[in-house]
């Protein structure tokens, strides 16, 4: 059997496009694209600004903490300091007091 084709229905109508008429694809894209490539380079440096930001602060946050950890070591080595000479000091006035009683 034949492929069936439809009857026409209408008038056929031809348009003429000259070469130009239409809108230039490279042309028209191109300020598109520009402010494309722009926002991302924008983003992408507010981006590593950022990391370099918060890179900056762990470092300052680490040696702050480091300060903070040697002056908690000294402050507890003179608190031990101060203890053995309080402790000596006791221990030499209880000693003393024996000698003043036993004469």
């Amino acid at each position: 059997t034949p492929l069936f084709i439809p009857a026409k229905s209408g008038l056929d109508v031809e348009t003429q496009i000259y070469e130009g008429e239409l809108f230039d694809f490279d042309i028209e894209v191109k300020p598109i694209l520009e402010v494309l490539v722009g926002k991302t380079m924008e983003q992408a440096l507010l981006e590593v600004l950022e990391e370099e930001e918060l890179a900056s602060l762990r470092e300052q946050q680490r040696a702050f903490e480091e300060l903070r950890n040697a002056e908690l070591v000294e402050q507890q080595r003179l608190e031990e300091q101060e203890r053995r000479h309080r402790e000596e000091k006791e221990r030499r006035m209880t000693q003393q007091q024996k000698v003043i009683q036993q004469e």
